[in-house]
């Protein structure tokens, strides 16, 4: 079968000799049919994020089941479905305490196991959610929702919070939507590039502000004491750094993009404490693929003017290297 290889470090290749994967009782066999590409997928070819090799990436995955194992008895071949990645022990400490996503033994398709940047993927049955009324490209989003999710619920939003999110590429625009749902009276988006404002407008931010020298005087107008909630959405250290002064007094700093893991920031522990502040960590999905899916499904969040591109597998290289210099306008997709 087609499969993008990642063999090591930078080092990515199409090849058309990879075997089919053979799955147990309790996996199913799915051809993949959509897988968006994502910043993490930018740290695993940078050998930074839980490379082992050979690895085919992709996590962000819909497709159609094509065969099941033996003690399989809810999915059958032709169902659609989509992929959560996180497969867990649910036996360790952190299983029993339900913070999945701490597992002891957690892996995840297309991060420590082969993923969806295959013509064939073998993952578990569990982790399988069957779908219909929306396309493959539709269903591989709700990885990325099923996380922003997760850092809603992390952020615990209030009832007409300010919120300020930083970054307006598909997760900031997933997070204003998200964070308009859980009610916020106002929704503020930060970022370099006028047409992904002009997006984050129509799907209901109250301000736009460009990023650039005039940034911290035009937030002051919008919030003077500062944001309830801040959103990072960029993983940029250097702008997590410079965005925490944005946080209103009491107020809380949600970390949802992905810096590198030898980047570091200079906080000052006196301002956290005088200021009351939290600073709040989200790392991927804790059982929200459900909720993600039927926000998605019932139109409250708008995923389809967050596809940018379809691309066929051979183009992957060129798709990561768009994602690295940010030149990617929105979300970009290998489809088969």
């Amino acid at each position: 079968m087609r499969a993008a290889v990642l063999e090591a470090v930078k080092k990515i290749t199409i090849r058309t000799d990879v075997p089919e994967p053979a799955i147990g009782p309790r996996d199913v066999l799915v051809r993949s049919k959509a897988c968006g590409l994502c910043g993490t997928d930018v740290h695993i070819f940078e050998g930074d994020f839980f490379p082992t090799f050979p690895l085919i990436p992709g996590h962000e995955l819909a497709g159609e089941v094509v065969a099941v194992g033996d003690e399989v008895t809810d999915l059958a071949p032709g169902d659609r479905v989509m992929v959560d990645p996180t497969v867990t022990c649910e036996e360790c400490h952190f299983c029993m305490i339900n913070r999945q996503n701490h597992c002891l033994h957690w892996n995840a398709v297309g991060v420590t196991r082969d993923g969806g940047f295959a013509e064939l993927v073998r993952v578990p049955a569990k982790n399988c959610y069957r779908f219909e009324r929306v396309s493959f490209s539709e269903a591989a989003f709700c990885e990325p929702l099923a996380c922003v999710v997760f850092g809603q619920d992390r952020a615990r939003i209030e009832i007409g919070s300010e919120i300020l999110v930083i970054g307006a590429g598909p997760i900031g625009q997933l997070h204003l939507q998200a964070s308009r749902a859980n009610g916020a009276a106002s929704v503020t988006v930060v970022d370099v590039m006028e047409s992904k404002l002009d997006l984050a407008k129509r799907l209901g931010a109250a301000h736009v502000v460009r990023a650039d020298a005039d940034q911290e005087a035009s937030l002051r107008k919008i919030a003077k004491y500062g944001f309830d909630v801040v959103i990072d959405a960029t993983g940029s250290a250097r702008v997590l750094q410079d965005s925490i002064k944005y946080v209103k007094s009491g107020g809380k700093y949600l970390v949802f993009g992905v810096c590198g893991p030898t980047e570091t920031v200079s906080l000052s522990p006196f301002e956290i404490y005088r200021r009351d502040l939290e600073i709040i960590g989200s790392f991927a999905i804790r059982r929200t693929y459900d909720r993600a899916f039927k926000l998605m499904e019932a139109g409250v969040i708008d995923v389809k003017p967050l596809l940018h591109e379809a691309i066929p597998i051979e183009d992957l290289a060129r798709g990561l290297e768009l994602m690295k210099t940010g030149k990617a306008p929105m979300k970009l997709q290998v489809v088969w």
